[in-house]
């Protein structure tokens, strides 16, 4: 049978990597995995690698040197945002009380009925929620 066991990694563009990299730090609680790298010379994508500690949740933040210089916009083809699981509500309520005490905008709770669910947009516009899976 044909399976994987988890995420590896995420890897994301953006228009200033150490404005970015500076937020999923501050935000997301993110650490440097690596300084930054080259990436391969035909690709053109400087990145640098952050690890969650708790997790292991490996982000690439990617500042290609031919960007284009626009923000995310979620109505393209591609990606629309991105999800992470939280324990339960009340951790759900807790990381909203943390993004209110860092002055992060983002949505109030969201109930679903089968989840709940906070957003936040990162500097470049590329949402992550925050979900809390009901029982």
């Amino acid at each position: 049978m044909t399976t994987f066991s988890g995420i590896a990694h995420v890897a994301i563009v953006v228009r200033d990597m150490q404005r970015s990299v500076g937020w999923y730090r501050r935000v997301l609680g993110f650490e440097p995995a690596s300084e930054v790298l080259p990436g391969p010379p035909a690709a053109r994508h400087p990145r640098m690698l952050l690890r969650h500690p708790d997790n292991g949740l490996v982000v690439g933040v990617h500042e290609p040197l031919d960007r284009t210089g626009d923000r995310f916009d979620p109505s393209r083809t591609g990606l629309d945002h991105f999800s992470l699981a939280v324990r339960d509500e009340q951790a759900l309520a807790a990381w909203a009380e943390r993004l209110d005490d860092l002055d992060v905008e983002h949505s109030p709770v969201r109930d679903l009925g089968y989840a709940s669910f906070v957003s936040v947009f990162d500097p470049d516009g590329i949402q992550w929620e925050l979900w809390a899976a009901k029982e």
